[in-house]
C-alpha cells in the first residue's frame, strides 16, 4: 500500500450537469459512487465540526452539492469494490474545477484502476482539461499543485510520475521549459503519455 494522487484541472464546470457526466464517466470505467456491498452513497465531511465522517447520501443530493455554488468543494468516495474506496473532492476554482482523486490505501494495482478510469473520462473531456497530476507516492503532496499547474510556479519538491499543463505555462515555466515533454493537445506532459496508464 502507498500514498499518492490524481490531480485533474478543468477549465469550465457547469455544476450537476458535468459532475453528473463525469461521475457516469468514471462508473463506466469501473469506480462506482455506491458501495458495491451496501449500495450506500457517502459525503465525507471536512470540518469545521467533524472531519472524515461518512454521511450517507443519494446520487441526486451528491451530484446537486457537486454544483459547488455554495460550499466550494464537496467530498465523496468512489468505490472499487465493497472494501476500497477511492477520496474524492469536486473543488471549485475560479473559471473551471479541480477534481481530486486520493491513491492513499490502495494497492499498486487498485491505484493504476483508479489512474486508467480517471485518465479516461479525463480524456473524454479532453478539450476543457487544462492541467493534471499524478504521484502514486504522495511524495509531492505538499506542493501547491494549484500555482503550478494554472499560473506556472516553480516546483519545489520532487517530481511526480505524471504532469500535464497548457503549451503556455509549459513555455514560461523555468523548471518546465528545460525538461523534455510531448505536445498531446491540449497539453504538453512530462512523465508518462496521456491517455495511459
Amino acid at each position: 500500500m502507498s500514498d499518492g494522487f490524481f490531480y485533474w484541472y478543468r477549465q469550465g464546470w457547469g455544476g450537476a450537469a458535468d459532475a453528473r457526466k463525469i461521475i457516469g464517466a468514471l462508473e463506466a470505467s469501473g469506480l462506482q459512487l455506491g458501495n458495491p456491498s451496501t449500495g450506500m452513497i457517502t459525503f465525507v465531511t471536512s470540518g469545521p465540526d467533524s472531519w472524515g465522517e461518512q454521511v450517507p447520501t443519494t446520487r441526486d443530493m451528491l451530484i446537486e452539492s457537486s454544483a459547488l455554488l455554495a460550499a466550494g468543494e464537496v467530498n465523496f468516495q468512489l468505490w472499487l469494490d465493497g472494501e476500497s474506496d477511492v477520496f474524492t473532492r469536486i473543488r471549485a476554482l475560479e473559471g473551471g474545477a479541480a477534481l481530486e482523486f486520493g491513491l492513499d490505501g490502495l494497492t499498486a494495482p487498485e491505484q493504476e484502476r483508479v489512474i486508467r478510469a480517471v485518465m479516461r473520462a479525463l480524456c473524454g473531456e479532453r478539450d476543457r482539461c487544462v492541467g493534471f497530476v499524478v504521484d502514486r507516492r504522495g511524495v509531492t503532496e505538499e506542493a501547491d499543485w494549484d500555482s503550478i499547474v494554472l499560473r506556472g510556479a516553480s516546483l519545489q519538491h520532487s517530481w511526480p510520475d505524471a504532469l500535464g499543463v497548457r503549451p503556455e505555462i509549459a513555455a514560461a515555466h523555468v523548471q518546465l521549459g528545460q525538461a523534455e515533454g510531448r505536445v498531446e493537445p491540449p497539453l504538453v506532459v512530462f512523465g508518462q503519455r496521456f491517455g495511459e496508464s
